[in-house]
């Protein structure tokens, strides 16, 4: 697979999970570095986790800062490339605005 094109490239990833009672993680930046092992990325970490009013998945960031990642290839699930003017800028625009997950909500029990 050739991974050169990503670099400098505005970036979601949706990494895998290992229980289906896990939150999903979603990383959303810019990628700064690619080898064969995987990718950096300088952006920030989400979670989709059910919103308390309307019980829909939300996405929002785990921290406030922006930071850099090391994402194995083996981590990622899939990956979406976001381009300039695109409803998935806009929508990533929009994601990125939202406040972060409190600790409290962070580590509140999911219902089954």
């Amino acid at each position: 697979m050739d991974t050169t094109g990503l670099l400098n490239q505005r970036i979601k990833i949706v990494l895998r999970r290992f229980h289906i009672q896990t939150p999903r993680e979603v990383i959303r930046g810019i990628v700064t570095d690619v080898d064969e092992t995987g990718l950096r990325v300088s952006g920030r970490r989400f979670q989709e986790q059910p919103d308390l009013e309307s019980r829909l998945p939300q996405e929002r960031p785990v921290e406030p800062d922006t930071k850099v990642y090391w994402i194995p290839h083996t981590s990622i699930r899939y990956s979406e490339i976001i381009g300039p003017g695109s409803p998935s800028e806009k929508q990533d625009n929009e994601i990125q605005r939202r406040k972060p997950f409190t600790p409290q909500e962070l580590h509140r029990p999911t219902e089954s």
